[in-house]
């Protein structure tokens, strides 16, 4: 991950100082709970991936099958996050909207590089 998106992510935590759950934990975690840096991470991961592969993939079926191995991945590393007892239901949620929210920018911004990109390429030809 980028050091700015590290950088959002602990400031987040600092911003809304919510403690953890304290009545049921399998680990021992410490810092701040929201939002989740595990479910902003796997977000964030499978959805770039999921983004990059789209392209390559040519068949309905295929992407279909991407869409639900990725999702299915985020939903499970979110869920155990809450099964461990480190994480409120609404910690995952947030950790989900904030990394959806810079990946929408993120790939907004590779678009318009793309579509500058092959406009000079367009006029240089």
């Amino acid at each position: 991950m980028s050091r700015a998106y590290i950088n959002a992510l602990t400031f987040i935590k600092y911003f809304f100082h919510r403690a953890r759950p304290d009545s049921y934990r399998l680990i021992v975690i410490s810092g701040y709970s929201f939002p989740s840096g595990h479910a902003m991470n796997a977000f964030a991961v499978y959805g770039i991936i999921t983004f990059l592969l789209w392209h390559r993939i040519p068949s309905h079926l295929g992407r279909m099958i991407l869409i639900l191995i990725s999702s299915g991945l985020i939903i499970i590393i979110g869920a155990s996050r809450i099964y461990l007892g480190v994480h409120y239901p609404s910690d995952i949620i947030g950790g989900y909207f904030a990394s959806g929210f810079w990946l929408s920018c993120a790939i907004w911004f590779f678009q318009r590089y793309k579509e500058k990109q092959s406009q000079r390429k367009r006029l240089s030809d």
